[in-house]
């Protein structure tokens, strides 16, 4: 992944990105209200690939007492993220968000700092998602909670079978993410999956929707869409799957949470249907 052509399509997009993430925005409603039911009263919490701070919006309501930290590589996300919560803080007087632009892979915390670590949908973006599990555990306080949100191998399959050129990064199945978490020591994960599909008038509107949340392929971006040819296969490509001759995006959709505790109590796996 070439993470300085991430930096830069994403702080492209700071400005759009509320307006045209509607799908990021519902899932980071849901996992909020994953968390609603689960018994935790953190102190402090980091939201991982924090980006304009919806996230961050809605735990302040939930836990109005705690730190929040928001971390993000892309710095003009987290200038928008405060610009949304310069208002919300000056009414309510709250001053308890912190802004970091700093990398996922590159946490800059010590050991034992929190209590919930959260991410929406952006945890896809690590280079190694595994070594981010690791640093993620040593970083929980005991009794501490990880609770994310990510993008599961069916992601984009409209894009991902184009012959041309690889267009997507890669994503992980759920199995593969529950034995992360396992390897890494955390207790009781829990994971569910769950598909949205998003409609679109013409494939040319879908990709230019993908292009204004900053979501591109990293490896080889330099070549883009690289013709009006290569432009026009991928098209006829995304046309096969139009229904009712309408063009869409499918993501399959990993929420995830899971403990870090002080004992060394059996380690088991829980799959929910969607």
């Amino acid at each position: 992944m070439n993470k300085q052509k991430k930096i830069k399509d994403f702080n492209r997009a700071a400005n759009v990105y509320d307006k045209n993430a509607v799908m990021q925005h519902q899932i980071a409603e849901d996992l909020i209200d994953r968390l609603r039911f689960i018994k935790i009263k953190p102190k402090k919490i980091l939201d991982l690939g924090s980006g304009t701070g919806v996230t961050s919006k809605k735990l302040i309501d939930l836990y109005p007492d705690a730190e929040i930290y928001e971390i993000d590589i892309a710095i003009e996300m987290l200038k928008k993220s405060k610009s949304n919560n310069t208002t919300i803080r000056s009414f309510f007087k709250r001053n308890n968000i912190t802004y970091i632009n700093a990398d996922m892979d590159l946490i800059p915390f010590d050991q034992q700092s929190f209590d919930l670590v959260i991410s929406s949908s952006s945890i896809q973006w690590s280079s190694n998602i595994n070594n981010l599990f690791e640093n993620i555990f040593s970083l929980l306080r005991p009794e501490g909670l990880l609770i994310f949100s990510t993008f599961l191998k069916n992601t984009l399959s409209e894009l991902q079978s184009f012959t041309g050129s690889k267009l997507t990064n890669e994503f992980f199945s759920i199995q593969e993410y529950a034995q992360m978490l396992i390897s890494n020591e955390f207790y009781d994960p829990v994971l569910m999956k769950d598909e949205f599909r998003i409609e679109y008038s013409d494939a040319l509107s879908a990709l230019r929707d993908l292009k204004k949340i900053g979501v591109s392929k990293s490896i080889d971006d330099h070549k883009g869409l690289r013709s009006h040819q290569f432009l026009h296969n991928l098209i006829q490509h995304m046309d096969q799957y139009k229904i009712d001759n309408k063009n869409y995006l499918t993501y399959e959709v990993l929420f995830a949470h899971a403990w870090k505790l002080n004992n060394s109590q059996e380690k088991s796996i829980n799959f929910i249907k969607s």
